[in-house]
């Protein structure tokens, strides 16, 4: 397989495992992002009803004066209630900024339908203020806050005036009678609640992004190791006789195609049994990895170059004719007869080379078989010029 190839198929794999883990992780992060809104909403609620319950404590601590200035019909200036309803107005403002809150008011009960304001945390200058005794609709939450006289807290509801909001109500009690005085309001936009979605959202994503990126990285990298074992030789590193059937394949097709032959170079070293008899496997293993060594000089193609089993080793030459095939072969020879083991002190080893070039109609087997049948041919020519 070419380095370009290689590179492609790496690209590939990590795409199909980041979009297979993105898919898997993308429900339980919808989930999770449904239950945080869920439960930020809960949260709000629980604010609002917490400030509203906080403000009418204090309005119940002087219910006496609050429940004048809510009884009162009208009221101006010249009212001596009016430095009251301006502290307690000045007292809410300052709640509504430290709170974080869109509005802060109380009212009064009407009807089913309609209530009375009393205190607005809004400036008085601003045109959101609603002056005392001013009116507004009553919401379903809101009466029903009215009718059982407890704390509560609506679901966002949208008005055609205010906008999106959802409403903490605290009931204010007179509790020398237990009558209902009134209530306190505290909203919070739907937007101060999806600012805090947003934001969780983004750290969400990020967080999934980065897991399924991290996840990806490390199942590549197993999955390539994985695959590097399966089709490599531990001891040299060359491939092994797996990756050489593939990418034998590969060539014979790619020559059916082209036209264009290819080599087959099948070799392994003369008297090897001899190297491990007499000086121990450890040393026959340096001779393999510098067999190895040598072949993948020699041949410059470390993606066709193969231990094919034992003492046994295969190369692989893509588009190549006769001569190029025997170059290779001399320079394999050359380079092994060149090596020096420690162990072996003065003595040298040499390599049997059989080779087999594509012509049409030639089958793997063909390929194999026939360098497999000239290899020994040239081991047999070996041994008896030795002899």
């Amino acid at each position: 397989m070419s380095s370009g190839r290689i590179l492609t198929w790496k690209h590939t794999l990590f795409l199909i495992l980041f979009l297979s883990i993105a898919v898997s992780l993308s429900f339980p992060a919808f989930y999770l992002l449904r239950r945080t809104k869920a439960v930020l909403t809960e949260e709000v609620q629980s604010k609002a009803v917490d400030i509203a319950h906080t403000i009418s404590s204090v309005l119940e601590m002087e219910i006496d004066m609050y429940r004048k200035l809510s009884e009162t019909e009208n009221l101006n200036k010249d009212d001596e209630l009016w430095p009251y309803y301006q502290k307690l107005n000045s007292m809410m403002r300052s709640i509504k900024s430290k709170a974080d809150a869109d509005f802060i008011f109380t009212g009064r009960y009407i009807d089913d339908q309609t209530s009375g304001y009393v205190l607005d945390g809004e400036d008085p200058e601003s045109e959101l203020f609603s002056p005392f005794g001013s009116t507004d609709g009553m919401n379903p939450t809101e009466l029903l806050a009215y009718q059982q006289q407890k704390s509560m807290a609506s679901d966002v509801e949208t008005d055609p005036e205010w906008g999106s909001f959802l409403t903490g109500y605290s009931p204010i009690i007179d509790a020398r009678d237990g009558t209902m005085v009134g209530l306190v309001g505290v909203d919070y936009s739907a937007d101060f609640i999806q600012g805090r979605i947003k934001r969780i959202a983004q750290i969400l994503i990020i967080s999934f992004t980065l897991i399924t990126l991290l996840t990806s990285i490390a199942l590549e990298t197993i999955i390539l190791i994985a695959h590097e074992k399966a089709h490599s030789d531990e001891l040299t590193k060359l491939g092994n006789k797996r990756a050489f059937n593939r990418a034998l394949k590969h060539l014979h097709s790619q020559a059916i195609r082209t036209k264009r032959p290819y080599a087959v170079l099948l070799m392994d070293i003369d008297l090897f049994k001899n190297i491990n008899d007499e000086y121990g496997h450890p040393a026959g293993d340096k001779v393999l990895v510098a067999v190895a060594k040598a072949i993948l000089y020699a041949s410059d193609q470390e993606q066709f170059c193969f231990r094919y089993g034992g003492d046994e080793f295969a190369v692989l030459i893509p588009q190549a004719e006769y001569m190029q095939a025997l170059r290779v072969k001399r320079m394999i020879q050359e380079e092994v007869r060149n090596i020096i083991i420690p162990e072996l002190g003065m003595q040298r080893f040499t390599v049997s080379i059989g080779s087999k070039i594509w012509n049409k109609g030639s089958s793997i087997e063909d390929m194999i078989s026939e360098a497999d049948v000239n290899l020994y041919k040239e081991k047999r020519n070996s041994a008896s010029s030795l002899s």
